[in-house]
């Protein structure tokens, strides 16, 4: 007689290997950040442009607060950091400004950019009493070639320094609640495999591109011009294999072998053995360039 627990067993193990969808690995995140306006146009500068190159039509801009000791240039540095953490944290998907979140790095995505967003406020806050003398050490600094005029106020650049950070869950099939026809379904299908399958190439495109530049560079004979490189150059791709171990939400062992075979050949190698060690270098050069072309064939 069999078990009454023999299906409950099939049915648990068959969904323990049930691959899972998208909008299980995923959530689709957007960030837009909203500022005042932070140049103003040149005109001395213009002038001198055109007269140079013997064209009216050009015009010239010149960044505010441009000078890394005003507090003012500070907070905007700290507004980049927002972006900056947003975008080296996520993929880009086929909807321009819309972003895939891998979810296994969800709650440390979600607190750092809490962090960097409460520290920005901080900083206004700290800041926007003292804005106008601010604005007189910008003035100083540039001489005759700005006024007061040419500045957000106080209340503008606060009160436009915004940034509205959206979470949008991945749809499912099942989500529907009503029939829709065969082309609509695949339709939808697709829209999803697209964002998968870009997710994948951006994976391999974080490894790959700086990968390739180094090869590049391994592939001149020491002395030969061109042959320097910058340490750069090989931090870049360990930079490049880190995120993309983070970020990975592709289940195919493909992908996670081209990863790990990276990643145990680069820690083979030193800056030196690779600057002054020839039979190191050719080495390294061949073994680095078999892996980029297997990396070329996820493109």
């Amino acid at each position: 007689m069999n078990s009454p627990y023999a299906n409950s067993a099939v049915i648990s193990a068959n969904h323990i290997a049930r691959p899972k969808q998208l909008n299980e690995k995923a959530i689709q995140v957007q960030l837009a950040t909203s500022r005042a306006r932070l140049s103003k146009r040149d005109v001395q500068a213009e002038s001198f442009v055109q007269g140079a190159l013997g064209d009216e039509s050009l015009t010239a801009y010149s960044k505010l607060f441009r000078d890394k000791r005003n507090p003012i240039n500070r907070v905007m540095t700290e507004v980049n950091k927002v972006y900056t953490h947003h975008v080296t944290n996520t993929w880009p998907t086929p909807q321009k400004g819309v972003r895939l979140l891998p979810m296994q790095v969800y709650d440390e995505y979600r607190r750092e950019m809490r962090s960097l967003m409460d520290n920005v406020e901080a900083m206004v806050q700290k800041h926007i009493p003292f804005y106008d003398d601010y604005v007189q050490m910008d003035i100083a600094a540039r001489g005759t070639r700005a006024s007061v005029d040419d500045y957000p106020s106080a209340y503008e650049f606060q009160s436009k320094l915004k940034f509205d950070l959206r979470l949008i869950p991945l749809p499912d099939a099942s989500h529907f609640l009503f029939d829709i026809d065969e082309a609509d379904m695949q339709a939808f299908e697709n829209g999803l495999k697209d964002i998968e399958q870009m997710a994948r190439q951006e994976t391999v495109k974080s490894m790959l591109l700086p990968l390739q530049h180094l090869v590049d560079k391994l592939a001149l004979p020491i002395g030969t011009d061109g042959s320097v490189f910058r340490n750069t150059a090989l931090e870049n791709v360990i930079e490049g294999i880190e995120q993309a171990k983070k970020l990975c939400i592709d289940d195919s062992p493909e992908i996670h072998a081209v990863i790990s075979a990276l990643d145990t050949e680069v820690k083979k190698y030193s800056l030196d053995w690779l600057r002054e060690s020839p039979v190191m270098r050719e080495q390294a050069s061949k073994n680095l360039s078999d892996i980029a072309s297997q990396m070329s064939g996820f493109m």
